[in-house]
């Protein structure tokens, strides 16, 4: 994700217009008052991320009911897109990748394996 555009002044604005002041929003969030500041200001200044100011937004986005598409201004530099849902099945059998009952070594070795594997099929969606 880099520089990632939002409507600041359209989150601004759907709070005020619900009457919710930055504090009550701040504690709906589990944010503090200075990052809801920061993102209807479109700073960076309390967010030590830039993924977590998005994840912030995303959230504020939400809690305002609010769709994503029109908040989130440049969605393409994202990896995986924002109203995506990812589905990931069961890990797989341990015959798929031969591991023997009672060592340490089989065991570490099939987690590797299917960490790698999960890690693959996340990677292509």
């Amino acid at each position: 994700m880099r520089n990632f555009q939002y409507n600041f002044a359209l989150l601004k604005k759907a709070r005020e217009d619900k009457q919710m002041s930055k504090h009550e929003m701040a504690h709906q969030l589990c944010l503090s008052v200075n990052q809801i500041d920061s993102i209807e200001e479109n700073s960076y200044r309390y967010f030590p991320a830039e993924s977590i100011k998005f994840a912030a937004v995303k959230k504020y986005a939400l809690a305002l009911h609010l769709d994503l598409d029109v908040v989130i201004l440049n969605k393409k530099d994202d990896a995986v897109t924002i109203n995506s849902a990812i589905t990931v099945s069961i890990l797989p059998l341990k015959e798929k990748h031969g591991i023997k009952k009672g060592t340490y070594r089989n065991k570490a070795n099939y987690l590797k394996k299917a960490w790698q594997d999960l890690l693959l099929r996340l990677l292509k969606n």
